[in-house]
């Protein structure tokens, strides 16, 4: 890892254009737990309460999974259409591991998301297979952007993926940033880039005063930037 990359890190910035998510495409964070009932619950690695960008067709998606034992996992990822209904574009079943997870759905010889185009992702653990109603679930909402031609031109110019790192958090993208920012770490682990990034996330989900938010609402967000900063911590 770059010395220079981590050292002289750029801060995760929302992007300018950021959209609020849809409350119906995102969990209830205060009653979605582990299956060991741990601290930490299942997480995804994205924002929750506003839209993650990236420019990326084939992105890479990050878990955290608190459980010690292995068990029933499903990923799937939903596409919304015009009508504002939602459909299946990928789901895909594997067996969870301790900490963090992480997925490229889409291979590069297969056609991926498009961009424009609004979808919703989610991570469900069966906890016990005899009982369905068991299943912990987390889901955000992705969205994906062009790229832009003068970040592209930096990234042409990058020594490695913590350079990167820098220039997609500092531009915005934070499903790309955390895509270079995990290629640093060791299996299972966030690393020091991540790490950092994943607490600047914390604070990107903390909702804006103009939102309109139930006093429910507001206690799941700030239940989630805790375990986000805690994640941040416990995986590094």
């Amino acid at each position: 890892m770059a010395t220079p990359g981590v050292v002289a890190r750029a801060e995760y910035e929302p992007p300018e254009d950021e959209k609020t998510a849809d409350k119906e495409t995102t969990t209830n964070t205060g009653t979605t737990r582990g299956c060991d009932e741990g601290d930490i619950p299942l997480t995804v690695l994205a924002s929750q309460n506003y839209v993650g960008q990236t420019t990326s067709t084939h992105p890479t998606f990050a878990w955290f999974v608190p459980d010690s034992k292995s068990l029933e996992l499903t990923f799937t990822i939903y596409s919304r259409g015009s009508d504002g209904k939602f459909t299946k574009v990928r789901s895909i079943s594997l067996q969870s591991s301790p900490g963090i997870m992480k997925l490229s759905p889409f291979p590069e010889g297969e056609p991926g998301l498009s961009v424009g185009k609004d979808y919703f992702w989610q991570v469900v653990i069966l906890c016990d297979p005899s009982y369905p109603s068991s299943a912990v679930v987390d889901r955000v909402q992705i969205e994906v952007v062009e790229m832009p031609p003068d970040l592209q031109e930096k990234l042409d110019n990058a020594v490695d993926s913590a350079e990167k790192a820098d220039l997609y958090a500092e531009a915005g993208f934070w499903y790309n940033a955390l895509d270079e920012a995990l290629k640093l770490a060791e299996e299972s682990k966030l690393g020091v880039v991540a790490s950092a990034l994943l607490e600047d996330l914390a604070q990107w989900e903390k909702p804006k005063p103009s939102e309109e938010l139930t006093e429910e609402e507001r206690e799941s967000i700030e239940k989630r930037m805790g375990y986000l900063i805690n994640i941040a911590k416990d995986a590094r």
